[in-house]
């Protein structure tokens, strides 16, 4: 709203600048003050927003202390900033005000300037900005923000300058005043106490002073109490402080906070004992013992007393504080939303002291503790969903990203026709699976269509590759590890298993595992249950396992190479994938479902086969299976010019020493080109697997921490797809 200051304005501004002196020197406080300023400034001058912010001293912080806005507010009270430094020490230090015509504009320029991003957020587009001076010295600024460009001008600036001035006063006036009201009430204070000491015994007054000041202590226990659980959801940060209170009220020789795990056999704990050297914070562990003083005060939900550990040793814990030194206890329950969370214990080295103890004050402190322990149960909650959503999130974006092109298994052949009647009839059973075909076959595939075919069809098919997996690495990724389960381990993760519950999993190359991780994976087949490293609460996993190979388990578990208890586990239905040379009129049809593909992806209009391809590739024996007819397809595509494709006989020989070993033209390729092709070519002839005696490193005769390295080098993926024309 643009307006200038005419004379009807100015008019409406003496009006209301002798209502608020009026109302000044009625007493009305600044709040007040402030919100008339806002309420009738309307027509007078712009403004959607206007904000106080005051100085402190002697931090010179710059403090938001009172703000009114027409929408939603960003920066709120509360908001504070170094004046040294910042673009209002000139303004407070020259007394002129400033006129920001485009905050946008400014924001450009000054882009670590928080509090301009936030009005900027709430839509102001123009602001002016005034000195507070209380006798000559500055003490704050007020702003006036529009959701109008250049809304302000140097006459708006003239005009408020004097009601600036006025909240001036009225801001140093409260401040006077609330010092006077403090020095009366001191003095009153100090009256009061002389009549006291005057009009009562002394030792009434020792007494009245005594109940006074646990009173004091109680109630700000409680109130800075609520406060910590307010502000923090550390459980062990508010038990210390709750502890260390609690002693100085009580003058107890120790307190205790037992907890409950997620699993009813987990508890855990923690005490401060307080000793004449000092102050000891120790861990208790807990067990699940039936018939534990733990377990009877969360069955019952009241407290139990214990005024003397000498002839009352009901409980292991009893018998446990007596060889320690305590001669008298209490426990009490903590509840919180009709559940019991954990149990608060307070014991002393003397006998009866629950007598003297203020048992209201501890049940007022145990349900804060509770409060407290739910906070931190709910967020603690909704941080492990969080963090397993995101795990989750990752690994639908790299599903997404692969190329998951399935459709239907292609291929008449009879051999192939077993498969997928092998795949109809274990799909819907829901048991294990063990895929045995040669490297390039289509066991992921087969693996794929058994998820897709099952009841298990709406939930993840999780992809574990073991041999690409550090053998060191594998149990952490399978499994999870919980935080400090070793170096590097800084937070809690979920394993593949876990991820993969009420869906499938599939573990590609089984046989690359070592037996450390065998025993572990034989285990969750048999008891569906799992250990994250590090932890020890079983996790129950329903998970369907289908696992492949392009080995023989049967004759590594005879050599002792593979656990043979696990081999009959993974072997409940087998399902062989015939290679390629054993179905060789399939290559019809794969020829033309890749073609078509690949058409689609390059946009190009390839409709037939030369015939001497075709016989060329009917003949061939396929050391690399579907996934070779797949790549040189591809390359094929990428080379082709007309409708006809054709594909060189060069490429079909299989020699990888003549690839590897072919010479050097250094006007056609780079040494980098070169290296990235070999590696490509290594990573093809290996099924994209990394570790191992059959693996891209050792064909290469390098380390795969290496090979790795130049591989994120020539930005090449570990995906399961590579070809020398890449």
């Amino acid at each position: 709203m643009e307006i200038d200051p005419l004379p009807h304005a100015r008019d409406e501004y003496n009006r209301l600048t002798e209502q608020l002196l009026e109302q000044l020197n009625m007493g009305l406080g600044f709040e007040e003050l402030f919100n008339s300023v806002y309420d009738q400034l309307h027509g007078i001058v712009p403004y959607n927003r206007i904000a106080v912010a005051l100085l402190e001293e002697p931090t010179n912080l710059l403090r938001l202390t009172s703000c009114r806005s027409d929408g939603d507010i960003s920066l709120k009270v509360g908001y504070a900033a170094h004046l040294k430094g910042s673009t209002l020490a000139p303004l407070l230090e020259t007394g002129q005000p400033r006129i920001i015509d485009d905050l946008d504009e400014y924001l450009s320029t000054k882009t670590q300037s928080l509090s301009t991003e936030l009005i900027v957020r709430e839509g102001m587009k123009s602001s002016l900005t005034l000195p507070l001076l209380a006798d000559g010295k500055p003490i704050g600024v007020i702003f006036f923000s529009s959701r109008q460009r250049h809304a302000y001008t140097q006459e708006h600036a003239a005009l408020l300058r004097r009601l600036a001035g006025h909240i001036a006063i009225s801001i140093e006036k409260a401040r006077r005043l609330h010092e006077l009201q403090q020095k009366n009430t001191e003095l009153a204070e100090a009256n009061r106490t002389k009549d006291e000491f005057l009009d009562l015994l002394k030792c009434e007054v020792e007494k009245q002073t005594e109940q006074l000041r646990v009173s004091e202590q109680r109630y700000r226990l409680l109130a800075q109490l609520s406060q910590i659980i307010n502000s923090s959801l550390d459980v062990r940060k508010v038990f210390e402080y709750a502890a260390r209170e609690i002693h100085k009220l009580l003058s107890c020789d120790r307190v205790s906070l037992l907890l409950t795990g997620r699993h009813e056999t987990s508890r855990h704990g923690f005490a401060m004992e307080f000793l004449s050297e000092g102050n000891r914070s120790v861990d208790v562990p807990v067990r699940a013992t039936p018939g534990s003083a733990f377990d009877w005060v969360m069955e019952h939900r009241i407290p139990r007393v214990v005024r003397s550990l000498e002839g009352s040793q009901e409980f292991p814990e009893d018998k446990l504080l007596f060889d320690l030194g305590y001669r008298s206890q209490i426990y009490l329950p903590l509840l919180s939303r009709e559940r019991s969370a954990g149990v608060l214990g307070v014991a002393s080295r003397q006998v009866e002291q629950p007598d003297c103890w203020d048992l209201e004050l501890l049940n007022e402190i145990s349900g804060q503790l509770a409060i407290a322990l739910d906070n931190a149960a709910v967020y603690g909650e909704i941080d492990r969903l969080k963090a397993d959503l995101e795990q989750q999130n990752v690994y639908l974006r790299d599903e997404i990203r692969v190329d998951r092109d399935f459709g239907d298994i292609i291929g008449d052949s009879s051999a192939m026709q077993q498969v997928r009647l092998a795949v109809e009839q274990v799909a819907e059973a829901d048991s294990t699976v063990l895929i045995v075909g040669e490297t390039g076959t289509g066991k992921e595939l087969i693996a794929r269509a058994i998820h897709d075919h099952s009841r298990r069809r709406e939930k993840l098919l999780v992809k574990v590759n073991c041999a690409a997996l550090a053998p060191g690495l594998i149990a952490s990724e399978l499994f999870g590890h919980e935080t400090g389960a070793f170096t590097g381990a800084t937070d809690r993760r979920i394993g593949r298993f876990e991820l993969a519950h009420d869906g499938s999993i599939f573990l590609d190359e089984i046989s690359e595992i070592s037996s450390e991780t065998q025993v572990m994976l034989l285990r969750v087949l048999q008891e569906r249950t799992i250990e994250r490293v590090g932890g020890n609460d079983p996790i129950e996993v329903d998970a369907r396992v289908i696992a492949a190979t392009n080995r023989d388990l049967k004759t590594h578990a005879d050599q002792n190479k593979f656990r043979e208890d696990l081999y009959y586990r993974l072997n409940v239905f087998p399902i062989r994938i015939p290679p390629l040379r054993e179905r060789r009129e399939d290559i019809p049809a794969l020829l033309n479902h890749f073609i078509e593909r690949f058409s689609r992806r390059m946009n190009k209009p390839v409709t037939r086969v030369e015939r001497r391809t075709m016989d060329l590739l009917m003949s061939y024996h396929w050391p690399g299976n579907v996934r070779e007819l797949e790549n040189i397809t591809e390359r094929s595509m990428i080379i082709s010019r007309g409708d006809t494709l054709k594909v060189e006989g060069s490429w079909l020989s299989g020699d990888s020493e003549r690839i590897t070993k072919q010479p050097f033209d250094s006007k056609q390729q780079s040494l980098a080109d070169h290296e990235r092709r070999v590696i490509l070519d290594a990573l093809a002839r290996s099924g994209s697997k990394v570790y191992g005696l059959d693996g891209a490193a050792a064909a290469l005769n390098v380390k795969p921490t290496t090979l790795y390295g130049k591989m994120r080098k020539h930005n090449i993926k570990g995906s399961r797809h590579h070809s020398s024309s890449d």
